[in-house]
Order: structure tokens, then sequence, then C-alpha cells
């Protein structure tokens, strides 16, 4: 398959990474801005291109979108236009406007799968059949936190030059975006949300920085998210209750640790030794150091993607679900907004 990868900041060039380790050889990169067009001709010796009509040309099998999210769409619809299968980054517009995507599938033969990463990292996948496997019963509530700082996210440029400046362009909800669709996936569909978004770190970016959400599923289960962008060190803790125990994940642990009422011991469920977490940005422009930093999960995600096409595997998310989501976060944003609780 020939792949064209749309956006060639940093998500673009760590997708051309994943390609490149799945052994594809056949990449074509489109960018507006000719530093990062150079970047990734020199770093990778793929095709170029600036012009994006120039790019479908090139006859393209799959489009992998990695622009800032609030150019997702635009993408999307030349992709649905000229039957190219596509993948975009986690999607942060409107709800009404994702179903316009959900919409135009329907009229094609085609794959498109935004992106869910997380649900790939194998602490998460662990929890995941824990649950499926009653390990701990049935789930009563859950304790969930993930904080990081913005400004360390791209040392090399300043904020404003950045898309996370604007919560317009994605930033802030981008995070609480990449969060739920894991969550939502092991718990359910939200029923209730009440919520906190604010503003409150001194750097300066026109977003919320902190999101804090009690949330009621349609199961009854209760759950607390928050998810930060304003936290140094980063940090990812979560710990679940069930009827017959509990589990408890630290991602700098790299282990998932579960209580079972039964035998009245915790039993440990270590990751791989090679797996190494969150990528590590090297300082440089939009260039991630694959020998020291994860990048296990984003190659499976592009994997599952592929797979997908060629109708071996059926996705375990989809627009559909990533509506979801999105009903959530905005959700949120009107609970705190308005001092309510919203019914979803």
């Amino acid at each position: 398959m020939k792949f064209l990868v749309v956006g060639l900041g940093s998500m673009g060039k760590r997708r051309i990474r994943n390609l490149l380790e799945l052994k594809v050889d056949e990449i074509i990169g489109y960018d507006i801005r000719e530093d990062r067009r150079k970047e990734s001709r020199d770093l990778y010796s793929i095709k170029i291109t600036n012009d994006i009509e120039s790019a479908i040309n090139m006859k393209p099998d799959v489009m992998i979108i990695s622009t800032p999210p609030d150019k997702h769409l635009e993408y999307v619809i030349k992709a649905v236009d000229n039957d190219i299968h596509f993948f975009t980054e986690v999607n942060t517009m409107k709800p009404e406007e994702l179903q316009s995507i959900i919409d135009l599938l329907k009229r094609k033969k085609i794959t498109g799968l935004p992106s869910t990463n997380l649900m790939f990292h194998p602490s998460i996948i662990k929890i995941k059949n824990l649950i499926r496997n009653n390990e701990i019963g049935k789930i009563l509530s859950f304790n969930f936190h993930s904080g990081s700082y913005l400004p360390d996210w791209h040392p090399w440029e300043r904020l404003e030059d950045y898309y996370v400046y604007k919560k317009e362009t994605g930033g802030g909800r981008d995070q609480i975006a990449w969060e739920l669709s894991w969550i939502i996936a092991l718990m359910g569909r939200p029923k209730l949300i009440s919520a906190m978004t604010r503003k409150l770190a001194s750097f300066q970016a026109e977003i919320f920085d902190i999101y804090d959400l009690l949330i009621q599923f349609e199961n009854n289960s209760i759950g607390h998210v928050m998810v930060d962008v304003i936290q140094r060190p980063p940090g990812r803790t979560f710990e679940i209750i069930g009827e017959n125990g509990c589990i408890r994940w630290d991602c700098d642990d790299k282990l998932v640790r579960v209580f079972s009422i039964n035998t009245n011991t915790w039993k440990e469920y270590p990751e791989e030794d090679d797996y190494k977490g969150y990528t590590v940005e090297n300082p440089k422009p939009g260039f991630a150091i694959k020998e020291v930093g994860m990048t296990e999960s984003y190659i499976d995600e592009i994997k599952n993607f592929i797979d997908v096409i060629n109708s071996k595997k059926k996705p375990e998310f989809t627009f559909e679900d990533e509506k979801i989501l999105l009903e959530t976060m905005y959700a949120a944003e009107e609970s705190s907004e308005k001092g309510i609780t919203v019914n979803l």
C-alpha cells in the first residue's frame, strides 16, 4: 500500500517512523511548511510535496491525517472524495461535525478510523482483560488522573506557534479526548456528568488546562477523571474499585496490581522490560528518538489500522465511539460553564 502522511510536524514524523518500522516503502509526505518538508525529506528520504492535489494525483491508497485537529475534516473530505482510506489523529471537533465524517463513510467502501493510541498500551490492555474476566467483580467506581506540563511538550517552539495554544484548534481538548477514548471503552457509555474546566497555570495559552470530571455511567458506576497539562513531572494513575477487589495502575511503575478478596493478596502484572513508556522528545524540531521512548503502541495502532483495511480485524474504536467521547467532553464544558449536572 502507498501512504500519504498529511502534516509533517511531530505526530506526522512519528507516523512516518511507524510506517517504516512496519516495512512500508511507499510513503508521501505533505505539509504547507517548507521547514517541515525539508526535515522529513532529510530524515526519512521519502517523497515530499507542497501541494495536496499533487499528492492525491500520486494515487495513495491510505491517508494519515496528522494536522492540527481543526484541519482534520477538510482532509477527510479529500480522502473520501478520492476513495482513499484514512486515519486521523485525535479529533476535538463538535459532535455534529464528527457525524458528518460518519455519514461520509456510509457512502463509500473505504475504511476510516480515528486514533486511540492508549488502547494499545500494554497495561491498559491488561486492565481491560482483567475487567472482562471479572477479576474484581462488578465495577463500582474508579479514580483516574493524568497530568503533564504543556510547555515541555515542544521545547523547540513557542506555545503561540503551536496548535495547543488555543482550544479552538484543539489545545487542552486533545488531552481529555485522548484519555476518554480508552476510559469509555473500558467503562461504558456516560449517563451524567458534572465537571469543572479551568485555566489555572501561569503560562500563556487560551485553553482549559485542567478538566475535572465526575461521571456516572449507564451501568451506574461512578468515575472521577482529572486530566491536566500543568503537572511536573508527568504521571498517570488509575484505581478501579470492584465488589471483589480493586485494580491499581501507576504508569511510572510499569505494572498493574490487582487485589482479590478471594485470596486476600495482591497480584502484579509488569510490562515487558523493553517497553519504555511514553516517547521522550529530543529537543530538536519534531523529532523523537525511538531508542529512548515508547513507540510500540503507536506502531501497534497503525498495524491494527492496516489490518482493518485488509479485513483481518474489526475495529475496536470507530468514529461512532469517538462521537460519544466528544459529546462527553463538550457536556463537561457545558457543566462547568453553567454549574449544572448534564444528562448525556
